[in-house]
């Protein structure tokens, strides 16, 4: 039996037929929406694995009646059964079973590919929200064109793993008449607290592979760096990274500009955002000079700061770094999240073989309460070995 041939370009004419007719500033493929969304898509990794720009066949931006606005990612495919993929507790497919991304899904899928593209802004851009448009079809016996949509939310909220929203049998929920009537919809959604156990769960285990994957990259591609080393970068990455809404700006890999200028290396930018970082937490002084002390020694070491190629050393790292692990404090790092980020990064360190070693982070709401009933200032950290890191890490939880 010949195989079935692909109706993609009339499912693409079906549903732009449908935006246009609605009056909406619509991009296609080749076309750029902004320059974060578009940088976005070109950082993360590709739908084919590495590096490789990502490119939604529809993009939208759209804005409801309170001023908020949503990146709108359409995928189109153009086979019966190529609408979404997903695993067995109903999710979007997209990571295999030893924490690698599922590439085949990814390609072969609508709304796994346009999920796909959603992590991608939730990984490199300020939006929290986004909306995944999945859609595919097939001609049936009388030649007529017969379409499936999968509507998906994709936020911090849910990690990252989106959501179905409802049924939909066109793209008028995106239309001026009802586009508030639909995000009504979105909020309203819900995960239960046992899916969402089971997508933190995943998330850590993927958390786990990415560290691993991370240091052997590190270990064998980046000369002289030692164990103390890399746990220091990886600590100064994420809080540079965090920044503080209105206060401390996110540093971005294009701030470092690997430059010899004296007090302008990629070191003095590094450390300079640390520094605001703890003075916006407000830690005592005398902590906050020594988690610094601890940092500058390797963030401000010479050879970190020589410049090859055009690029620092620590430029290339933070660069890893950011790409690597990103995506998990992006979508809302917790104290579960930054444990077993701990564990991981602390069994890097050659002293310790023993399993019994292990970091567990008290929640902010039993922390606050031992706070008040010892009647201490919240603001002391107590700085040892590897809690200087912590505290650094404790500041980026509350």
């Amino acid at each position: 039996m010949a195989k079935a041939q692909s109706i993609e370009p009339n499912i693409a004419d079906l549903a732009n037929s449908w935006l246009k007719s609605y009056n909406l500033d619509y991009k296609l493929e080749q076309e750029k929406l902004n320059d974060e969304i578009d940088k976005a898509l070109q950082e993360y990794f590709s739908k084919s694995g590495g590096k490789g720009t990502n490119r939604p066949d529809v993009k939208l931006l759209l804005q409801d009646k309170e001023l908020n606005n949503y990146p709108i990612l359409v995928e189109y495919k153009g086979y019966k059964d190529k609408l979404e993929k997903l695993d067995k507790n109903g999710n979007v497919e997209n990571i295999k079973s030893n924490n690698e991304p599922n590439l085949k899904n990814i390609n072969s899928y609508a709304v796994n590919g346009a999920v796909h593209y959603a992590n991608a802004l939730l990984h490199h851009t300020n939006y929290k929200d986004i909306i995944s448009i999945g859609m595919t079809g097939y001609k049936d016996s009388k030649g007529e064109i017969k379409h499936s949509i999968g509507v998906y939310y994709v936020s911090e909220s849910n990690f990252g793993v989106g959501q179905k929203v409802k049924e939909y049998d066109d793209f008028s929920f995106l239309s001026k008449e009802h586009f508030d009537e639909f995000i009504h919809d979105v909020k309203t959604l819900q995960l239960p607290q046992e899916e969402l156990d089971k997508i933190k769960e995943q998330r850590e285990r993927e958390i786990d592979s990415s560290l691993t994957k991370l240091n052997n990259d590190i270990y064998q591609n980046e000369k002289g760096l030692g164990e103390n080393d890399r746990v220091y970068l990886v600590a100064v990455s994420i809080i540079a990274t965090i920044g503080i809404p209105g206060k401390v700006p996110v540093l971005e890999k294009q701030d470092l500009k690997s430059s010899p200028m004296k007090g302008g290396t990629d070191g003095d930018i590094l450390m300079t955002r640390v520094r605001a970082f703890l003075e916006e937490k407000n830690l005592p002084r005398e902590n906050q000079n020594l988690i610094i002390r601890t940092l500058e020694n390797t963030i401000l070491s010479e050879n970190l700061n020589k410049i090859e190629s055009g690029e620092t050393q620590l430029k290339r790292v933070f660069s890893k770094i950011v790409d690597d692990l990103g995506i998990y404090y992006k979508i809302g790092l917790t104290t579960d999240f930054t444990g077993k980020l701990f564990n991981e990064m602390y069994s890097w360190l050659g002293f310790t073989q023993d399993k019994l070693n292990d970091v567990v982070l008290t929640p902010a709401y039993v922390a606050n309460l031992l706070v008040k009933l010892a009647r201490v200032n919240k603001r002391f950290v107590c700085v040892g070995l590897c809690n200087r890191l912590c505290g650094s890490f404790n500041c980026c939880n509350e």
